[in-house]
């Protein structure tokens, strides 16, 4: 959202029309829980939280056989009727908020950020693996990254993964570092009475550590278990865990069950405290009621947790993956994602010292200092005004003739 909000912010001042289109219903609902949709110069307050609905996790393991997966035969050519649609619209130049999975969606000239490339780092995951599910990413970021007008990536080693990946088809003068700014810096702080309001929703324990995130294998929820178990042993006792995030397909489903089952039987199933789907206004306090962020995810180079958790005043243990270390620097504490003896000392050491957290704290604020909005929004502007220039002189890669747009609705 914070792209979204910059764009807004940018568009009064521009000397070109921005617009915001979208052909996801979904998406609208959630720009509008978001409170980012406006009437006139009212904005517009949803009475309700977005609420997304969430099955037991084993109705998701008996969806029909072709629900579960696409294949490459599914990647498609772009969607001809959407570009003209566009066309009709005046839009001549599409700055896209995600990166689309299966390649550009309307064949006019685009903007498009590209924040990994796992299925050519590490494929042995099955949410980015397996021989189709590389094949269609692979096709369609090889077709982004040849036909984009700029491709934006939040970091210098996300740089290099395009170059090493793609660079028969894109070179740098095509490749802008676009680094994120945590959303969380323009949010209010949470006050007592949210704090409390939280607290009694979920019904928290006085501490526990924080780990928000989708239950995708990569994102390493058993390790967090499996060091729980190893402080149990210890010790004769652990910390609370708490989770917060879905589980809506079979692959996510089955890693919730296998999760909670092995935290059932290492003996630490009351420690582990899942909350579901969680709206975004209570974030903030569940973050500064933690002890911590403990997110020992498997990729990056770039992740917004450690961010939030800085924004709201709370320290991070995360994974020694050498990106993830050049993007937190000293404002984390590091551990083998391999490791259950690594996390379970990094947790033990943050849970008890004091001095240790403070340091943490001090770092973390002088390194999150560095990300100011007004860069963020001078960044952004200069690729604005750099892919104008490119559309308006022509210096954008050339579509194949089967992408062209009838004279009829091109403008």
């Amino acid at each position: 959202m914070a792209l979204l909000d910059a764009l807004s912010d940018l568009a009064p001042g521009l000397p070109y029309e921005l617009l915001c289109v979208s052909n996801d219903p979904d998406g609208l609902r959630g720009n509008l829980h978001a409170r980012r949709l406006r009437y006139g110069n009212m904005p517009i307050v949803p009475l309700h939280d977005l609420h997304v609905q969430q099955q037991p996790p084993e109705a998701y393991l008996v969806q029909p056989r072709d629900a579960l997966a696409v294949t490459p035969s599914d990647v498609t050519g772009p969607d001809i009727n959407l570009g003209r649609a566009l066309r009709e619209e005046g839009v001549d130049l599409l700055f896209s908020l995600y990166t689309p999975l299966f390649g550009p969606k309307p064949p006019i000239p685009f903007i498009v950020p590209i924040h990994d490339l796992q299925h050519r780092i590490q494929p042995e995951f099955p949410e980015v693996g397996g021989k189709a599910e590389v094949e269609i990413r692979d096709h369609s970021f090889r077709t982004l990254c040849q036909y984009a007008t700029l491709v934006l990536v939040d970091s210098e080693a996300g740089r290099l993964d395009v170059r090493r990946f793609y660079g028969d088809v894109i070179d740098d003068d095509r490749i802008r570092v676009l680094p994120y700014f945590p959303p969380a810096r323009r949010v209010q702080l949470p006050n007592d009475k949210d704090r409390a309001r939280v607290r009694q929703r979920y019904s928290l324990p006085d501490r526990f550590f924080f780990y928000p995130a989708q239950f995708w294998p990569h994102k390493n929820h058993r390790l967090i278990v499996e060091a729980l178990a190893r402080l149990r042993h210890e010790q004769g006792g652990c910390p609370t865990v708490v989770f917060a995030g879905g589980y809506a397909d079979p692959l996510r489903a089955r890693t919730f069950i296998d999760v909670m089952e092995m935290a059932g039987r290492l003996g630490v199933g009351g420690h582990v405290h899942y909350l579901g789907f969680v709206p975004d206004r209570d974030m903030p306090a569940l973050y500064s009621l933690s002890a911590g962020l403990v997110m020992p995810t498997f990729f990056g180079p770039t992740n917004l947790p450690p961010l939030e958790a800085w924004a709201f005043g709370r320290p991070v243990i995360t994974t020694d993956l050498p990106s993830i270390c050049d993007h937190l620097g000293d404002g984390a504490l590091y551990v083998d994602p391999r490791d259950p003896q690594s996390l379970a000392d990094a947790m033990r050491n943050l849970w008890h010292d004091q001095g240790l957290f403070v340091g943490l704290m001090r770092n973390a604020a002088r390194r999150l200092d560095s990300f100011r909005y007004e860069d963020f929004l001078d960044a952004l502007r200069r690729i604005l005004d750099e892919g104008v220039e490119r559309v308006r002189t022509g210096c954008t890669p050339v579509m194949p003739d089967s992408w062209h747009i009838d004279d009829a609705g091109s403008t």
